[in-house]
């Protein structure tokens, strides 16, 4: 594998996948300034054979890759990888398989949650790395010498941080708990219209009729934002829609009132469609979540810290069994069902808090 060369062809690449070896670091370089989707520009693997840089924009068809990702019998480590995962649906079409993410293991051998690749790197491997350009354009071609040697360094230590991760889990017992919790993040629904509007600001204060019509808009604005490829605060933005939502008709004097003069232009008279279509709109209203109250939010402060006394006691990332957001999840489950959800109700949590979070609750 040549240092500065990079990989463009198909049968270099089903050659190159041939060396990696079992165990194979993955790392992602794409742009995302003014698109809905990520514009995959660089594969970056690592493997027995050394690093490999691979064209993501080069007329290939990737086959060999997509099989690497898929094959359940070979490791792919990645570090943080929410977003690398993003860019292999859009680009590649698949979800790998066998796939461990440093940070998240890093979360249960140590009190730190979103630790960088560099404190990784000091703190597994004892190295130090520079520091890099926050921005690139990584579409570029050729990519600079500098590009070249922080695309490799990404991706170079992560095989020999899991090794030592792994052996550190399994001594601790906590390897089944880490897979666990990573098969839950690959399972994790994504995000549709129909659960992003909750969390708008004020969508909760809305009527039943109002949120159904802050439905539609924002499916409409969903639709519109992939079509044209562009982030959706650059179509209509949430409070926007919200305001719209609100009016119990619509025209384009209310239209032009609202909103700013671009987007009431552009949009004006295709969002009166979309509000009108939601008054008529026959599907059940969608549910509001309400903010918790005194008592309530009492109640998560308990939560929080008997979860961070745990942690405390075992050495894991508070944000394990005390992030807020899952306890106030959890605690509207309660109210609903009379027990803890999933995540706490089976596997490790279980074991760990389990009978504490429900005397708590009860």
């Amino acid at each position: 594998m040549h240092p500065s060369q990079l990989i463009t062809t198909d049968a270099d690449l089903g050659a190159c996948m041939q060396s990696l070896g079992q165990v194979v670091g993955i790392d992602t370089e794409f742009i995302r300034v003014r698109t809905f989707y990520p514009i995959p520009a660089l594969y970056q693997l690592a493997g027995e054979a050394g690093v490999a840089l691979v064209d993501a924009q080069a007329g290939a068809t990737f086959d060999s890759l997509k099989a690497l990702l898929l094959d359940p019998s070979r490791t792919k480590v990645i570090h943080g990888c929410s977003e690398d995962l993003e860019v292999m649906a859009t680009h590649l079409d698949v979800q790998p398989a066998n796939l461990v993410d440093t940070q998240l293991a890093h979360a249960f051998l140590a009190p730190e949650f979103s630790a960088s690749y560099a404190k990784l790197v000091e703190r597994y491997l004892g190295l130090k790395l520079g520091k890099h350009e926050t921005r690139s354009d990584w579409l570029q071609r050729p990519l600079s010498k500098k590009q070249i040697s922080y695309a490799r360094e990404d991706v170079a230590y992560l095989r020999s941080i899991w090794e030592r991760q792994s052996e550190g889990l399994a001594s601790t017992g906590r390897l089944d708990w880490f897979l666990e919790d990573m098969q839950r993040m690959l399972d994790t629904p994504v995000a549709t219209p129909d659960t992003w509007f909750e969390t708008m600001k004020g969508a909760w204060r809305l009527g039943c009729r109002e949120r159904i019509v802050l439905r539609n808009l924002v499916r409409w604005r969903e639709q519109e934002a992939r079509r044209r490829d562009i982030p959706r605060a650059h179509t209509v933005k949430d409070e926007h829609l919200v305001a719209l939502a609100r009016c119990e008709r619509l025209d384009l004097g209310d239209v032009a009132r609202l909103l700013p003069r671009r987007t009431a232009k552009r949009y004006g008279k295709v969002l009166a469609a979309v509000h009108g279509r939601g008054l008529a709109d026959e599907e059940p209203a969608p549910e509001a979540t309400r903010p918790l109250g005194r008592r309530d939010g009492d109640v998560v402060r308990a939560l929080r810290e008997a979860g961070r006394r745990e942690s405390d006691r075992l050495g894991l990332a508070p944000e394990l069994l005390a992030r807020k957001r899952d306890l106030e999840a959890g605690l509207r489950y309660f109210r609903s069902h009379g027990e803890l959800p999933l995540p706490y109700r089976r596997g490790w949590r279980r074991r760990v808090v389990g009978d504490i979070f429900t005397e708590i609750l009860a």
